[in-house]
């Protein structure tokens, strides 16, 4: 009785533990949100940004995700893309609506890549996400996007 027992307990320890794994390592926003938080206080805090904008998404095996956003041209906006725990390596492409279609601004590729634009007054941007590379044998992972630029309250 007490082996029957022992086994039931070990099963019911080895069902508990092994879920809250797999449920950490599924789909889980936790780290991105831990990521992001850390970055937002660098940037607002020490560096004296303002956020004007924070997208987090879902990239599955090689699909892009786009994202459109009025820029004013009274700021120079960075762009920044943080991948999660699944990610290694991002691409980012930033187009500029122009006369006809999307004109390429600038791409980067990197573990968090940044590229810094200049727009010329109130334009629209498209920027385009995908992942690079995943890390093992993900073939999923979150990201989050985020765009600042200069605080003007801060300087005042």
């Amino acid at each position: 009785m007490s082996k029957i027992l022992q086994l039931s307990l070990f099963l019911a320890f080895f069902y508990v533990f092994s879920t809250r794994v797999i449920s950490q390592s599924s789909t889980t926003m936790q780290d991105i949100f831990e990521t992001v938080s850390e970055n937002m206080v660098d940037l607002e805090e020490k560096n004296n940004k303002e956020i004007v904008n924070m997208t987090f998404d879902l990239l599955v095996n090689q699909n892009s995700k786009s994202i459109y956003r009025f820029l004013d041209g009274a700021f120079t906006y960075d762009v920044m893309v943080l991948g999660d725990r699944r990610v290694n390596r991002l691409n980012i492409s930033v187009y500029k609506q122009g006369a006809n279609d999307w004109e390429l601004v600038d791409q980067a590729t990197g573990s968090s890549p940044k590229i810094k634009i200049y727009p010329a007054g109130f334009e629209e941007y498209k920027f385009v996400i995908s992942v690079d590379d995943f890390k093992g044998s993900n073939n999923a992972g979150h990201f989050a996007l985020i765009l600042y630029h200069e605080n003007p309250e801060k300087n005042k």
